[in-house]
């Protein structure tokens, strides 16, 4: 295929959720509105540690028990943090006259505006371990590796707090097909979206067609589909209890192996401006070489 002939699928946008603060829960949404770093209001707040180093729920899975809210319609204000036996806090986008930090996410060093003493005592009480809240900063440059940008030219390019990639995109027939062959090895276990933390997901494909894309069109906005997900313990994390098993990643290293570990979903950059809603439909344009 190429990108001047589409290839018209069924695939469509099942749900889109948004995660404000790195490693917390997500908000579903209807619509995601997409500027120069990925989705309006993802992964803008981040928590770190004293040193400044990021801090996910991969070490520290009570992270999964906080529940942001967006406080302005606009999603890009202030926060309302919700933890159990805490009462909620609300923060504002930290003013200009608010400490700046070096704070760093897998090896990237990046300017963000430190929330305060006050919210830092909330946030470390609510995970149990120091912490300070930041908020990243206007002039942020972070930038997009190439292996995120697929086709895409990544020069100039920035993101925000995620991994890497502005987008990750992963089909629900996927997450069907993992929990499928849970069931033939003996284990029925539900694999709860919540566990892949997806910004997108996709019905009407088949198990991992995703994998296969190269550039599509969601709606009205144009992708490339750079690198699969590769997927760590977090996803063994039961996001109710915050219990951890084995599963799902013993059954990826059965199926899903790649050179670099074991992938579930792929990442995406967008290619302009725009905004993705539930409903749309996904097409095709160019897919990976066999």
């Amino acid at each position: 295929m190429t990108a001047d002939s589409p290839a018209h699928t069924t695939a469509r946008v099942a749900a889109l959720t948004l995660y404000p603060l790195k490693s917390t829960a997500g908000i579903e949404v209807d619509t995601l509105s997409l500027d120069d770093r990925g989705a309006v209001g993802d992964r803008r707040w981040l928590l770190v540690d004293p040193a400044g180093e990021a801090i996910t729920a991969r070490e520290t899975p009570r992270l999964l028990t906080l529940r942001p809210q967006f406080a302005t319609n606009d999603r890009d204000g202030a926060l309302a943090l919700h933890a159990p036996d805490l009462p909620p806090c609300v923060v504002p986008v930290p003013d200009a006259a608010a400490p700046l930090r070096q704070v760093t996410i897998w090896g990237d060093a990046v300017s963000a505006l430190d929330a305060g003493d006050d919210v830092a005592a909330w946030c470390s009480e609510a995970i149990g371990r120091a912490a300070r809240l930041v908020r990243l900063d206007d002039g942020a440059a972070r930038p997009l590796k190439p292996k995120y940008a697929g086709p895409l030219p990544n020069a100039g390019r920035r993101v925000a707090f995620t991994d890497g990639a502005p987008l990750m995109l992963l089909g629900l027939a996927s997450i069907a097909h993992l929990e499928e062959r849970l069931k033939a090895g003996g284990q029925a276990l539900p694999m709860d979206r919540r566990r892949f933390r997806a910004n997108v997901w996709l019905s009407h494909t088949a198990p991992h067609e995703e994998d296969q894309w190269r550039r599509i069109t969601i709606g009205r906005v144009e992708l490339g589909v750079g690198s699969l997900c590769l997927r760590c313990v977090l996803t063994t994390v039961d996001p109710d209890t915050q219990e951890n098993g084995a599963e799902p990643l013993r059954e990826f290293a059965a199926y899903r192996r790649v050179p670099d570990g074991v992938a579930f979903g792929v990442n995406a950059t967008h290619v302009a401006a725009g905004t993705l809603q539930v409903g749309d439909a996904v097409h095709i344009h160019e897919t990976r070489a066999p």
